[in-house]
């Protein structure tokens, strides 16, 4: 198998980078409303510029991920 490295510029390494940094900015879990529109909006205009399935799914998939650590959140919370 071959590893290929993802050249500085490319729309996938552009993409990628933008997606860390969405992911940076959301990671913390918020119990907001003005969080949970944040996540919405980031998502959105990630889908919107780069307007690929694969983009799609890389939000989609975050958006469910912040939802589940929410979840998780709330349970811890409640045990205590």
């Amino acid at each position: 198998m071959s590893v290929i490295k993802l050249q500085k510029g490319t729309e996938e390494f552009e993409m990628f980078r933008d997606y860390w940094k969405m992911l940076e900015e959301n990671w913390g879990i918020e119990d907001s409303e003005s969080y949970w529109s944040k996540v919405i909006e980031d998502t959105e205009a990630f889908h919107r510029k780069y307007n690929t399935e694969f983009s799609k799914a890389l939000a989609l998939a975050l958006i469910d991920e912040l939802e589940r650590k929410a979840k998780n959140e709330k349970k811890l919370q409640g045990n205590h």
